[in-house]
Formats: structure tokens, C-alpha cells, sequence
């Protein structure tokens, strides 16, 4: 019988339901006054819809043949993986602490070594798996998770855990074992280091247990979404501008938004209302599905890789929304991916 595949594109509507579903119980404690609006809900359920239809129009319509890439050695990428954790020990010492036990820290832990680090580690330790699977690059995974978590941002450690898990997933390199030790491990990366970090905030004084904050912090980046509907299209584009610049997107949204200097999650939905409405949000949706998709297509070789990668950070997306210029860097190489993989005619079919 053959194996069902658990991680297809479509494990992006699922994830967004959860989150969904998530911020809606979190509605009925902690601050909030009412649940969650019934727009709020429609729009991420026909946002869904689309995400599905670029999916499905691609997974029928179009078949794309594979082939190995061969200049990529296993001492290059390994190198490479090692300089990145190295970088990153640099960026620490730079910063005079550790950002997860330091707020002011952390405002600052995300610098250029770091921007060089993280997606260079991210970048090789996946290639690496996937081309050259040896059980001793698993240690890499808990070093690098180790080393970036340090940082105080859970997004960067799920990056490395998520994307590595789905990695060894393909290459069919998990066991029970292994698949138990990786869910423990997520679990306690999105209670424990958001719960630590939170408490390193000087200004604030949290009483929410590790559990209880993540339902908050899903209710909360929701609310963010909320505020963001009426005011969709009003940003012109300064939003998708700032992800190429210098400045931060993020607080931006904070400071448009909530009338206050705060870096904040809008979901994967509210940058692109903010810019150019529902009609940003329908095209964007649909280029996800169709992108996903075709990168589903190419699961061989450094394309597990890839797939992996842009798979786990749209899932991260989720939350934080898609305002990180490293992850645009990630869909890009899967961009020069795909038309390496499909270069010409003979490599591409409609069926």
C-alpha cells in the first residue's frame, strides 16, 4: 500500500484552520470581550478556498520530470552548515548576551550576521539531509535549534525543526522514535521559548502559562487581522516596499494599525489587506497554492529540500505574516528551482 503523503500543500489549509480554531478559543479568555468577528472567518476560509484552487489546478493540469543536481559536494555543504552555526556563536558574543533571557537584547539580535546566518544554515542543513542523509547530521538539527534559538524568536528554531522534519520525512528517515522526539521537541520550542522570552520583558508582566500564551498570542495576532479589514488597500503598497528595505514592516504595521511602537504578528493575510485589499489577498493566496504546487512536483533530490523549507516558513507565515525578505529569498531559489527542473518543453507535460 503506498504511503500517504502527509505534507502536500494542502497541509497549509489545515494549519491555517488550527490556527483559526485556535485564536477563536482564545477568544472566550483571558482580555478579550468578543469572539472572533464572522468576517474575520469568512475572509481566511475563502482565502483558503483560493489557496486551494491554484493548488488543485496545478496538481491535475501539470507534470514536471526531475533530475539530480550534481555540483553541490557533501564537504561544500557541510562546511557551510558549520560556518553558519559559527556566525551565529559570532553574532551572540557581538550582542554581549542572550537575547532570550534579555529584551533589549533581543530587539537587536536580528542583525546582518545573524540575516547571513540563519538562512545559510537553514539553506545547507537541508540540502545536506537531502542529498547526503547520515545520521550524525541530526545532531546538526539540535545545534542548530540550540545555537538560533538563543535568539528568542521562535520562528527561526521551527524553521530548522520544521523544515528538517519534513526533509527526513521524504527521505523516509523517520521512525516512531525520531518522529516522537521532533514533536516533543516542537512543542516545547512554541510553549517554553515564547513563555521565556515574554518573561524577559521588563515592561511586562505576564501571569499566562506557557500553554494559555499560546492561544493568547493566536487570538491576539487575529485581533491584529481584525483591525486591519476595515483599513484594507489603504497602505499602496509600503508594506510589500519595506520588505526590500532597511525598515520594519512589522512595526510599521503596529504603528498604522494600533497607533503604537510595537512590532506585531498580523497573520498571513494581514500585510497583503493592508497594501491592496482583497484583491492583493486573492492573488497572493492563489500564487501560494500554485507555487507549492509546482514545487510538490520536484520532491527529488535538493528539491526535498527546498520543498521543505518554503513549506515549513509558509506554515510559520501563518502568524507572523510575510514580511521576511530571507523567506522571499527561500521562494526565489525554489523559483531557479523549478525552471532549472523544467528547462524546456520535454521536461513539462500537461496531463
Amino acid at each position: 500500500m503506498e504511503k500517504y503523503d502527509l505534507f502536500t500543500p494542502t497541509i497549509v489549509i489545515v494549519a491555517i484552520l488550527i490556527f483559526l480554531l485556535m485564536g477563536y478559543v482564545g477568544s472566550f479568555n483571558y482580555r478579550f470581550e468578543n469572539p472572533l468577528s464572522r468576517e474575520v472567518i469568512l475572509t481566511i476560509i475563502s482565502a483558503c478556498i483560493i489557496f486551494l484552487t491554484g493548488y488543485l489546478i496545478i496538481n491535475y493540469k501539470i507534470n514536471i520530470k526531475t533530475r539530480e543536481i550534481n555540483f553541490l559536494s557533501e564537504k561544500l555543504l557541510l562546511t557551510l552548515t558549520v560556518i553558519a552555526l559559527i556566525l551565529q556563536v559570532i553574532n551572540l558574543i557581538l550582542l554581549g548576551g542572550i537575547p532570550l533571557f534579555n529584551s533589549t537584547l533581543k530587539s537587536n539580535a536580528t542583525t546582518n550576521l545573524w540575516r547571513v546566518a540563519y538562512p545559510l544554515f537553514l539553506i545547507t542543513l537541508n540540502f545536506l539531509l537531502a542529498k547526503y542523509y547520515n545520521r550524525k547530521y541530526l545532531i546538526l538539527i539540535l545545534l542548530g535549534s540550540l545555537i538560533f534559538g538563543m535568539n528568542g524568536y521562535r520562528t527561526s528554531v521551527l524553521g530548522i525543526l520544521g523544515s528538517s522534519f519534513i526533509t527526513l520525512y521524504y527521505l523516509n528517515r523517520i521512525s516512531r522514535r525520531i518522529g516522537a522526539v521532533f514533536i516533543i521537541i516542537i512543542i516545547i520550542v512554541i510553549a517554553g521559548v515564547g513563555h521565556i522570552a515574554s518573561q524577559s520583558i521588563t515592561t511586562q508582566h505576564w501571569t499566562l502559562n506557557p500553554l494559555e500564551l499560546i492561544f493568547y498570542r493566536a487570538r491576539f495576532t487575529l485581533e491584529v487581522f481584525e483591525k486591519i479589514i476595515p483599513l484594507a488597500g489603504t497602505t499602496h503598497g509600503k508594506i510589500l516596499s519595506m520588505i526590500f528595505s532597511s525598515k520594519s514592516p512589522r512595526t510599521f504595521i503596529g504603528e498604522y494599525v494600533l497607533n503604537y511602537n510595537v512590532c506585531l504578528t498580523s497573520t498571513l493575510f494581514g500585510p497583503v489587506m493592508l497594501d491592496f485589499g482583497y484583491v492583493g489577498l486573492t492573488v497572493q493566496m492563489f500564487f501560494m497554492g500554485v507555487f507549492l504546487g509546482l514545487l510538490d512536483k520536484v520532491k527529488k533530490d535538493l528539491g526535498i529540500g527546498i520543498y521543505s523549507m518554503i513549506l515549513t516558513h509558509t506554515i510559520i507565515w501563518i502568524e507572523t505574516g510575510p514580511t521576511d525578505i530571507m523567506i522571499w529569498f527561500l521562494y526565489f531559489i525554489g523559483l531557479i528551482y523549478l525552471i532549472v527542473m523544467v528547462k524546456g518543453r520535454e521536461n513539462i507535460s500537461l496531463i
